[in-house]
């Protein structure tokens, strides 16, 4: 008995040690990309300033002198990826409850593997089927010169994101104890009322990490976006207006970018707030999970 709880302990002595390896080297991949880009693009910062790139709203960096600021792309980047989750939230939350707690055994063998092929297909096709149908769609149906806009790459956004939305919710409504469920069976309370109020302030923690995986994944998407999204440099006041995020201005400008030139070095700036966007927000929704549980556990 002895022997075998010494080969346990070592057994999780050494995964331990591999799950801590891993971790520690994920974490540095990430300081050395954000180190990387940051020396990259030092120059506009120090020449421009945080306050004069986020707020400006002119993009000429090849004129003399060059004007760089973002806002026009930062406004379009924050329409389309809020928009995109504000479409894709609820269904993917009502979609993994379904799945965790309503559906049928064969249904749900045939929605799981729908949902895993969705998340493999190119952002391109996406994109490509989004200008060919949806942007035809909102120029016949509404009479408009040109269907692109932000709310049509929201739209794609959100089919690309629901998936990923999804699977992670319902992984974390199933890792939830059993015993609640049967606890609740025993008195009685319908499933409904169990899997709103019970399961789901359970399961919040992972829910929301899905959320979050959602938003960066929009925040970042390229290709989806730039083929419908209308490519303007302007200030979009509206869902319904045409703008350019920050991930469609890398794409298109980065191969005509001289290397070593302002207007490279502006790119790899934007690039950076894009990261620290994606970080902002996991550190934002951690720091929320915290008080919620410093809450829970004080009642």
């Amino acid at each position: 008995m002895q022997k075998i709880n010494s080969k346990q302990e070592f057994k999780e002595k050494i995964l331990y040690a591999l799950y801590s390896s891993v971790a520690l080297l994920s974490s540095l991949l990430l300081l050395g990309m954000i180190i990387f880009i940051l020396r990259e693009c030092w120059p506009v910062w120090s020449q421009v300033g945080i306050i004069g790139f986020l707020s400006g709203t002119e993009w000429k960096p090849l004129s003399d002198p060059p004007q760089i600021g973002i806002a026009a792309m930062l406004v379009s980047t924050l329409w389309v990826a809020g928009g995109a989750l504000v479409i894709a939230a609820p269904l993917g939350f009502g979609c993994a409850i379904f799945l965790a707690e309503f559906a049928p055994g064969v249904l749900a063998a045939i929605i799981r593997p729908v949902l895993n092929m969705l998340t493999g297909i190119p952002s391109v096709v996406y994109g490509f089927l989004g200008a060919a149908v949806l942007i035809k769609f909102f120029e016949v149906r509404f009479d408009l010169a040109s269907g692109e806009s932000l709310f049509a790459a929201s739209l794609v956004l959100s089919v690309m994101v629901i998936p990923f939305i999804v699977t992670n919710s319902e992984a974390a409504l199933r890792a939830v104890a059993p015993e609640y469920r049967h606890a609740s069976m025993a008195l009685g309370v319908s499933r409904q009322y169990v899997a709103l109020h019970i399961l789901v302030p359970l399961a919040r923690k992972g829910m929301l990490g899905a959320l979050v995986l959602g938003f960066g994944r929009a925040v970042g998407e390229t290709m989806a976006v730039l083929m419908v999204a209308g490519n303007t440099l302007q200030i979009p006041f509206s869902w319904f207006s045409k703008g350019e995020p920050l991930s469609a201005l890398i794409a298109l400008e980065l191969g005509s970018a001289t290397p070593g030139s302002v207007h490279y070095q502006a790119l790899f700036a934007a690039g950076l707030v894009l990261v620290i966007i994606v970080v902002a927000i996991n550190l934002g929704i951690n720091l929320l999970l915290r008080h919620l549980q410093k809450g829970a556990d004080s009642i």
